[in-house]
């Protein structure tokens, strides 16, 4: 990616790195199948963003590959590489995050924001077993990427079926009505701009798509 590395970005993916070598010492070996977890690195260009975005999807699928054996530098330089899905455009996901993200910030930057996912491996592609899941979840990579980044806007496009793993993750978040299949989260951990709304893969087949203008009134 271009663009000159902000000092604070720089201290954050160093914090980042630090904490994730210290949360994967304690992950116990994963069963064949399971993925290598999910790992965020900020973007260069995330500082210059008026409006700090995080998307949140649901799982990965099939994420480092080839597999880094647990290499901390290696799947945060994975995730910069991906460059926030540049190959994957016509994915509703990408389609619908970098619309947020244009909306948001008309004249910053584009690529200027973070994806993430709540459940940050995946085993075969798909949802890992509770058990996995649980697994991985008790490293809290997804609350202490909030905490580090501190996004102003953080949308879960993660739907109702991942409710269980959101509440789980975020003990004793309201769930507040803010339209049209849109919650907005209420959390100490979370900033007041955070909602959830269903995967775009879903609002597209649902013919659901303009729930994304809805939500982007809402988080502006």
């Amino acid at each position: 990616m271009n663009g000159t590395m902000d000092p604070t970005v720089t201290l954050i993916n160093e914090e980042l790195t630090r904490r994730y070598e210290q949360a994967l010492a304690q992950l116990p070996r994963l069963p064949a199948g399971v993925s290598e977890p999910h790992l965020i690195q900020v973007p260069p260009t995330y500082a210059l963003a008026s409006t700090r975005l995080m998307v949140v999807g649901q799982q990965t699928y099939g994420w480092g590959d080839p597999p880094y054996v647990g290499s901390v530098q290696l799947l945060m330089a994975g995730y910069a590489s991906f460059d926030l899905g540049n190959g994957y455009r016509r994915s509703p996901l990408w389609m619908a995050a970098h619309k947020l993200h244009r909306a948001l910030n008309p004249e910053g930057p584009e690529r200027a924001f973070l994806w993430s996912n709540l459940v940050k491996v995946d085993q075969k592609g798909e949802r890992p077993t509770p058990e996995v899941e649980e697994m991985a979840a008790r490293l809290g990579l997804i609350q202490m990427e909030i905490e580090l980044t501190k996004p102003d806007v953080v949308i879960f496009f993660t739907g109702p079926d991942y409710d269980d793993r959101l509440k789980a993750t975020f003990p004793s978040v309201r769930f507040v009505d803010a339209g049209r299949l849109i919650h907005r989260l209420e959390h100490p951990h979370l900033p007041t701009r955070s909602f959830r709304t269903y995967h775009p893969k879903h609002l597209r087949l649902s013919r659901n798509w303009s729930v994304l203008t809805e939500l982007i009134a809402l988080a502006r």
